[in-house]
């Protein structure tokens, strides 16, 4: 993943082609958002110059988010959830009943839930049930998710065949998931690569010996 950044990045993921990038991730799963789940790898990022050279200090992203968050004064987990009017927390077992959990923010924060960080409650958070988030990324999620198609010209005052065709108007109007866009664009693909019935899911199709790709060369399992 370090190849893929900045000037290099760009050069490596042409060289791999869009296929073997799509086919890599379908059959990895996305990481949980959770404590301790932070890739590794962006905790040591190499970051670059604008010309593709090499800065001389390594970042670890993960605290430059906490550090981020502080220095631009975005609120705590508790302060964030009642600009939300959702209900704060008043002890650590009220946020997840995760013991290894409460006892790592109780020695990092103390007795005082007021302290904990926006982004360290919103992963440690009690998911729920039947999705990958929690209550309170879920409500920021519905405000974002409503405003961007009610913001998006593409969905409103754009929404014609002057802008998109009468052939892209077509596809606009019959095409039901992101497995139908690949389907259209890349059907060797879809057809020898996912079983899923969604792109969101996991790939499940196993690699076929007489037509390889070699994305387990650069991506081992």
């Amino acid at each position: 993943m370090v190849n893929l950044i900045g000037k290099r990045g760009e050069k490596e993921l042409s060289e791999i082609g869009f296929m073997t990038q799509m086919v890599s991730m379908g059959h990895q799963a996305c990481g949980a958002l959770e404590l301790w789940n932070y890739p590794v790898w962006l905790r040591d990022v190499v970051p670059q110059n604008v010309n593709g050279t090499d800065r001389s200090n390594n970042v670890d992203l993960a605290s430059l988010e906490i550090y981020r968050d502080r220095e631009r004064n975005v609120p705590r987990y508790n302060g964030f959830r009642r600009s939300l009017f959702l209900i704060p927390i008043s002890k650590w077992d009220d946020l997840t009943d995760n013991k290894e959990a409460v006892n790592t923010l109780q020695e990092v924060y103390g007795d005082d839930v007021e302290q904990l960080d926006l982004l360290v409650g919103m992963l440690a958070e009690k998911k729920i049930k039947g999705f990958g988030i929690s209550e309170t990324a879920f409500v920021v999620f519905l405000l974002m998710a409503s405003r961007r198609l009610e913001a998006d010209r593409f969905f409103t005052s754009d929404y014609k065949e002057e802008v998109y065709t009468e052939k892209g108007m077509e596809w606009v109007n019959t095409t039901e998931s992101l497995k139908d866009v690949l389907d259209r664009h890349y059907p060797e693909m879809t057809e020898q690569w996912m079983n899923s019935t969604s792109a969101f899911t996991v790939w499940d199709a196993p690699p076929d010996p007489s037509n390889p790709i070699p994305i387990y060369l650069r991506f081992p399992h």
